[in-house]
């Protein structure tokens, strides 16, 4: 098992980072007693009338590791049902992070992630793949990402200290 390298990572200027937003950048926090209630149908469908990232607080964590981070260099791809879901958190992220709308991509499948990294990765040609950093809290997104290209991934669990 190779040591790992992530925080040479965060150490380089020259990293770019991709963050995911539900339960990386925003808690996931939508049921009583639980982490979630509703199913996708009736997410997108409770949308239209509730800003479910209105209230929501952002981690003081990220806020502290993106504080001296170059903000172009700060990009987010996140899941959405449908354009409300992503005003929502282009205000969210605006707010919160300081992230540039312009740096916020959406995807309607987890998979499209991969295709969001090559995008920006046209952005910094020269830059080793090594140097794009998508950090996210599902396996199944990062396992893709890791089996499919040469970018960096992390686990949200690297930042629990």
């Amino acid at each position: 098992m190779a040591k790992s390298k992530i925080k040479e990572l965060f150490e380089n200027s020259n990293t770019v980072y991709i963050f995911d937003v539900d339960g990386v950048l925003a808690p996931i926090e939508y049921g009583e007693y639980t982490h979630y209630e509703l199913d996708d149908e009736a997410w997108a469908k409770a949308l239209l009338t509730n800003n479910f990232y209105e209230d929501k607080k952002p981690f003081e964590t990220f806020k502290s590791f993106l504080k001296d981070k170059d903000k172009k260099r700060i990009y987010v791809a996140t899941k959405v049902m449908n354009d409300t879901e992503k005003t929502q958190k282009i205000e969210f992220l605006e707010k919160n992070y300081g992230i540039k709308k312009e740096n916020i991509f959406d995807v309607y499948k987890n998979e499209e992630k991969l295709e969001v990294i090559k995008k920006i990765k046209e952005e910094y040609p020269l830059l080793d793949a090594k140097y794009f950093v998508m950090i996210d809290d599902s396996i199944e997104v990062l396992n893709h990402i890791m089996e499919n290209s040469e970018f960096s991934t992390v686990h949200v669990s690297s930042f629990l200290k």
